[in-house]
């Protein structure tokens, strides 16, 4: 019985362990690899192969220059939705939030912290991101986001927290 429950312990604790040992992706991206997008050099617009149309920057920035500018803004999710609509009425074009798939589909497999192409989305910071998802039970009080380490997503987090923003063209 003792070893039974020593395995099982063992199983668990071993589960639990999500490291990958992954090198930065800042660090293993050529300049010029774009991976998977098609990448407008002066707009600040990367269309990936699925379609979806992002803007490199984070919320708050602008992008010039292969660089983008300015201080990122870290929002509540209502905040979040309310920048969009701004934005969206500023740029007569319609910006969301994007989904956990769409996130998903751009992450790198290869290289982490950030799991994204540095080339496509230049100082994006390793923090939870506000997804559109929303949680299984629809529970006003909690929203989705992704975490930029190594991609893991969850749909717990308070809608009071200040998360920062990228966003995807509707």
């Amino acid at each position: 019985m003792r070893i039974l429950i020593a395995i099982m312990v063992l199983l668990v604790l071993t589960g639990c362990d999500r490291s990958r040992d992954l090198p930065d992706c800042k660090n293993v991206k050529s300049s010029e690899d774009y991976g998977n997008f098609l990448v407008n050099p002066t707009t600040g617009f990367a269309q990936h192969v699925s379609g979806t149309l992002w803007y490199r920057c984070m919320a708050g920035q602008s992008f010039r220059g292969k660089k983008c500018l300015g201080k990122p803004l870290e929002l509540t999710l209502s905040e979040a939705e309310s920048y969009l609509r701004d934005f969206s009425r500023k740029s007569g074009e319609k910006w969301r939030l994007p989904t956990k798939d769409e996130f998903e589909e751009i992450l790198e497999t290869t290289c982490d912290n950030p799991p994204l192409n540095p080339n496509v989305f230049p100082g994006v910071a390793v923090k939870n991101f506000w997804l559109s998802d929303r949680p299984w039970l629809e529970n006003a009080r909690f929203g989705c986001s992704i975490f930029l380490f190594q991609g893991s997503t969850s749909c717990r987090q308070a809608v009071q927290l200040h998360q920062p923003v990228l966003m995807v063209r509707d």
